[in-house]
């Protein structure tokens, strides 16, 4: 077995799985030979990434028959899909730093951000086409879902009243709809029973409502030497994730401060911390964690789902 610090201990085959997946990434990305698109569109890739959708599409396609074509476009596919999210969601935020190098449109400008990012969908969508059979559907299923997730997202910005039921619903499309698609795209392209295919959907939907919500933990009490990012990003920008909410509902205070443009993390996050909204976030990934790991109850034994378990468990482990 070797190891993927932070994300799961994988088997050899599995390395080679994802090194097959890697060069589909650069392959297809890179593909233009004007550096101008080929450049823009690989440099999230190159800068690194722990590749859970497709490390989810591998592994679930275990629990079927596994090895073929259709898998590895699958995968590249919708890490593709990923990629061209974070290039949007960039510009959007107008963050600075993404995977520890300039985001894109602070690197190339927005309007070729906002394009290579719109290349990387259509290099997704391409892919899944050559997949064939239930590969299309899937993937444009999703990317309704995360686009509707964020237009909602959108709507919500700056409200401190927002509903906590509203936020969970939110982050259920714009971020569990790719980790379900992940493991439906592993089934699909395997043909596994319908059953497991089942167990895997519920299980790929839990786990990224857990992604997503310690995510926005660490958007609130990351080290930004580790994370690559910088912290109270989302707070900032009027996006006010779980702790945040919860916090709101409890101290009334806090809607006013928010309401007001207090935004700035250091004046906020004590509130957080004594008002239980941090830890009822933490609590509430943990719970999503579980969920997930339920789903994988009554599966066959194997190293794949060892290493969907594992996935879960280092999603978690983020927060030790």
């Amino acid at each position: 077995m070797t190891s993927a610090p932070g994300v799961l201990k994988r088997p050899e085959w599995l390395d080679r799985d994802m090194a097959r997946i890697e060069q589909l990434l650069l392959g297809t990305a890179g593909a233009s030979s004007h550096p101008l698109v080929a450049e823009p569109s690989t440099h999230l890739i190159k800068a690194g990434g722990k590749r859970l959708r497709p490390l989810l599409v591998m592994l679930t396609a275990r629990a079927g028959d596994p090895g073929r074509r259709s898998t590895d476009l699958a995968a590249a596919a919708i890490e593709l899909v990923h990629l061209a999210t974070l290039y949007h969601d960039d510009v959007i935020d107008e963050t600075d730093v993404r995977r520890g190098v300039p985001t894109a449109h602070s690197k190339w400008g927005t309007e070729v951000a906002v394009l290579a990012g719109d290349y990387l969908f259509a290099c997704g969508c391409s892919l899944g086409a050559d997949a064939g059979g239930e590969v299309p559907g899937i993937l444009a299923r999703a990317i309704a879902e995360v686009c509707e997730g964020q237009i909602i997202e959108t709507g919500a910005l700056g409200d401190p009243r927002r509903p906590v039921a509203d936020y969970l619903g939110t982050i259920s499309l714009k971020t569990g709809a790719l980790f379900k698609a992940a493991c439906e795209l592993g089934c699909a392209t395997s043909d596994a029973d319908a059953r497991v295919r089942a167990a895997l959907n519920a299980y790929g939907e839990h786990l990224g409502l857990a992604f997503q919500m310690v995510d926005d933990l660490i958007d609130l009490v990351g080290d930004p030497d580790v994370t690559g990012k910088t912290p109270g990003t989302d707070l900032k920008e009027g996006v006010f994730t779980f702790a945040v909410l919860v916090a709101c509902e409890r101290d009334p205070g806090l809607v006013d401060r928010l309401t007001a443009g207090e935004r700035a993390l250091g004046s906020i996050l004590p509130t957080l911390s004594a008002t239980g909204g941090l830890r009822a976030a933490v609590e509430e990934s943990r719970r999503a964690v579980s969920r997930a790991q339920e789903a994988l109850d009554g599966l066959p034994p194997g190293e794949w789902r060892d290493g969907l378990s594992g996935l879960a468990d280092a999603v978690l482990a983020q927060l030790a």
